[in-house]
């Protein structure tokens, strides 16, 4: 009977005083042309409640080299973010965050901006070549850039960690020293190459090709023009103002808890280990890179899928660990991968187990085809698989197990439950049996909850 009644209600409630503007922000002390291993610092507008999720990197990106192609996902170009507080490190963010982003997206729904978030590897033209604008929109035969130059092509709209999990996403910054937000720019090993040099060449495509055939070294990347843009509110009445200054009375401190990410990175021969002291380890997240993946300038590894002159594509079924992957639909359609975001099984009958602290999760080791059903139930709630997904593509292109150790859905109402290992410093190991694994690196995630807690006075601490 309630729903009934909420459904027939007619009523609406009101938020007075309310205003959003949105402030756009230019990087402090580095100006001009940014290049790989280069830091970018920005700082957040002071004494203003900002959406953290709204924050936005906007800039233009040129290659050089033989051919170079910009890596799928325009974020791939940064290695990692920091978020500091009067010079305090609020969260120090994963040495791997591009590749977290390409492992959580494996299995998740990519959350890259259709438009201006690069979200494919492209073949033989720049995603801007081509475009032709105003009177004349036929696509022009040589063209390389953009009709209407000064607008920043690229965009990036989504983060991981704690610019985009905070909660509250309203951040009142008056409570806090100034905010910075640190950019690590990657290597030029994430750019990708075609297999032939000349204007317009296209990523290799023979099936069984491996990426270490081509290399070119000289492929570079630099950013130019970049800011960032962030809303900011603003309430007119003081009741937001008393109800920080109630709850600083009552608790002495506010509680923001984030999203944090610690990477381990190893050759895997059977047994991965981490370390991690965190009050809460919410998820593990696994995968492997073949070991020559990361390389300045590496050919493509993803091709589409083999097919008869006009016929259908014929689906690959076999399974050979390599440098090679497959495509990462199987539509026939084109679908590249970057090597070093080319997540493979590293054997074609492998078991995997955790074990934590001397016990074991699953009880028992699990084949390779019954790890996604685990690692499915334990996305994080209003996550999904890629409805495009075969078992081909995810053994030899999108291999990523996850396991969940906190409540389902306990993010939602902001519930601290996964595994606390502050007294016990947790070490971690990623089994694998049945298989000789060689030639491949693990990558583990750890995702766990820290909690900033802000007091009076602007005094700040970290729960990690």
């Amino acid at each position: 009977m309630s729903m009934m009644q909420s459904a027939l209600s007619y009523y609406a409630n009101v938020l007075s005083g309310y205003s959003t503007n949105i402030f756009k922000l230019t990087p402090q002390g580095k100006t001009g042309d940014i290049r790989a291993g280069d830091i970018v610092t920005i700082n957040l507008p002071s004494a203003s409640i900002v959406d953290l999720r709204s924050f936005k990197t906007y800039f233009d990106c040129v290659t050089a080299g033989t051919v170079a192609r910009l890596p799928p996902k325009i974020d791939s170009l940064f290695a990692r973010v920091e978020v500091l507080a009067g010079g305090i490190q609020l969260a120090q963010g994963t040495n791997f965050y591009n590749v977290l982003r390409h492992v959580k997206d494996a299995l998740c729904e990519d959350k890259t901006n259709p438009v201006s978030g690069h979200p494919a590897l492209e073949r033989s033209i720049k995603s801007l070549d081509n475009i032709a604008l105003g009177n004349n929109p036929e696509p022009l035969a040589s063209a390389s850039t953009f009709i209407g130059t000064g607008e920043s092509a690229y965009c990036v709209d989504y983060w991981e960690g704690f610019l985009g999990s905070a909660e509250p996403r309203f951040l009142d910054l008056s409570l806090l020293p100034d905010v910075q937000i640190r950019l690590y720019m990657a290597e030029n090993s994430v750019l990708t190459n075609s297999a032939t040099a000349g204007a317009g060449a296209a990523l290799v495509e023979a099936e069984g090709t491996a990426f270490t055939d081509y290399v070119a070294p000289d492929a570079i990347f630099t950013v130019q023009n970049l800011f960032a843009t962030i809303e900011c509110i603003s309430l007119s009445d003081s009741s937001y103002d008393q109800m920080i200054s109630d709850l600083l009375s009552s608790q002495t401190f506010l509680e923001v808890p984030f999203k944090a990410y610690y990477a381990f990175q190893q050759s895997h021969t059977g047994t991965s280990r981490f370390q991690v002291s965190s009050q809460s380890i919410d998820r593990i997240w696994t995968t492997f890179r073949y070991t020559g993946a990361n390389v300045t300038g590496a050919v493509a590894s993803g091709r589409k899928y083999p097919h008869t002159a006009g016929g259908p594509p014929i689906p690959v079924l076999s399974y050979t660990p390599n440098p090679v992957c497959e495509s990462r639909i199987a539509t026939g359609l084109e679908k590249y991968v970057a090597p070093w975001c080319c997540f493979q099984s590293p054997a074609a009958d492998l078991d995997l187990q955790w074990q934590l602290n001397g016990a074991f999760l699953p009880q028992a080791p699990m084949s390779q085809t019954e790890l996604l059903p685990l690692s499915l139930s334990s996305l994080p709630p209003g996550d999904f698989c890629p409805d495009e997904l075969t078992m081909a593509q995810y053994l030899k292109s999108n291999f990523v197990s996850c396991v969940r150790l906190n409540m389902h859905g306990s993010e939602k109402s902001r519930i601290i439950s996964g595994l606390d290992s502050r007294s016990s410093n947790l070490t971690g190991l990623m089994n694998t049996s049945n298989a000789t694994v060689t030639n491949f690196d693990s990558m583990i995630f750890v995702e766990c909850t820290s909690t900033l807690r802000i007091e009076a006075g602007k005094a700040l601490s970290v729960v990690a």
